[in-house]
């Protein structure tokens, strides 16, 4: 049996491109047994993985970029870390290492590059994370989204039911969603346009509005008809595939999803993420003309974008028309890498 070990965790951007090269490469041979690595729990990398593969607990130490004093244990820390990868590698003796970038999966790839060991790269962002900049000169190969590859998405489904909020395909569908635990800066944004939304015929709106967030914002806006607030959607891609209009922020995998389906959206990066990548990954989009930004911190035109593209039906079809062509890559992408790497 050919085993394969993949390195990913810290947040889904790193985890379910991995996934769907996992996906990709049993498909094209089934008899690769696939061995994920992150952090034990609570972490969500396991609680993703454990149940569907088998999965080696890694230590794994962040960079701590507010401070210092934690980072001075780096040097104690990171090379007791890559010891015990190596161990794992020892043991599992994989064909190949296939690494996703970020804190979690840089024990791994420097474990496989002191056991001289085949790895492989990916990196979601349109910046290269400081994990993979370490890295990238030892690997076999690195693989970034471009204009000639994209981001690995797994399977999207199709021909989904229409949720019933959503039902109504003459209505102008949004579907507003800072992840599974929320996103404070798009859910001020959305408060304060909130009186616009209210009562209009001609929008239907679904707010994923986080754990965290939900409940009070239930209580306080209870009552108007044309828009459901809650705190996560099970049924999510039910959702994207028939909204007309996304707003987001601007993660690898959320981003890549959104173009997966080709669907319009209003990009709003988290403006503390690692190196600003979601500010870079949401304007690499808007270059092509696949999605308009809206800052956090600046002035809220948020509604005026929202209804330039309600009374533009035009520019909304040309946004769509370029994420679809955007997605098709990143729908491919998984398959191409995989291909890639049994080849190589």
């Amino acid at each position: 049996m050919r085993t394969a070990f993949f390195a990913c965790g810290g947040t889904g951007g790193h985890v379910f491109p991995a996934i769907a090269v996992a996906e990709a490469i049993q498909n094209l041979d089934s008899s690769f047994k696939i061995i994920f690595a992150g952090r034990a729990a609570p972490s969500m990398e396991e609680r993703l993985l454990s149940s569907k593969y088998d999965y080696r607990h890694i230590k794994a130490v962040p960079l701590a970029r507010n401070n210092i004093k934690q980072n001075l244990l780096l040097p104690f820390n990171l090379p007791s870390s890559v010891l015990k990868a190596a161990k794992l590698l020892k043991k599992e003796k994989p064909e190949f290492v296939v690494a996703t970038g970020g804190y979690v999966a840089l024990p791994v790839m420097l474990a496989a590059i002191l056991k001289r060991m085949p790895f492989y790269a990916i990196e979601p962002n349109a910046v290269m994370g400081v994990a993979n900049k370490i890295c990238a000169k030892f690997a076999k190969k690195v693989y970034t989204a471009s204009k000639t590859l994209g981001n690995p998405v797994r399977e999207m489904p199709e021909n989904l039911p229409a949720p019933e909020i959503f039902a109504n395909s003459k209505k102008f569908r949004i579907l507003i969603t800072g992840g599974s635990q929320g996103a404070l800066g798009i859910n001020k944004k959305i408060e304060q346009i909130l009186e616009r939304i209210f009562g209009n015929e001609n929008l239907s709106v679904v707010w994923q509005a986080g754990a965290r967030h939900a409940n009070a914002l239930i209580e306080k806006y209870n009552g108007a008809k044309n828009i459901f607030i809650t705190a996560f959607l099970d049924n999510i891609y039910a959702y994207m595939q028939h909204a007309d209009l996304i707003i987001s922020r601007s993660g690898a995998s959320t981003l890549a999803e959104i173009l997966a389906f080709g669907k319009a959206s209003i990009l709003l990066p988290y403006p503390y993420a690692t190196a600003n990548h979601q500010e870079h990954n949401a304007r690499a989009v808007e270059k092509d003309g696949a999605a308009l930004v809206e800052l956090d911190f600046e002035a809220n035109t948020l509604w005026e974008k929202i209804t330039g593209l309600m009374n533009d039906r035009e520019k909304l079809t040309a946004l769509s028309k370029k994420a679809g062509e955007l997605g098709e890559l990143n729908r491919r992408a998984a398959n191409d890498i995989a291909r890639d790497i049994c080849s190589i």
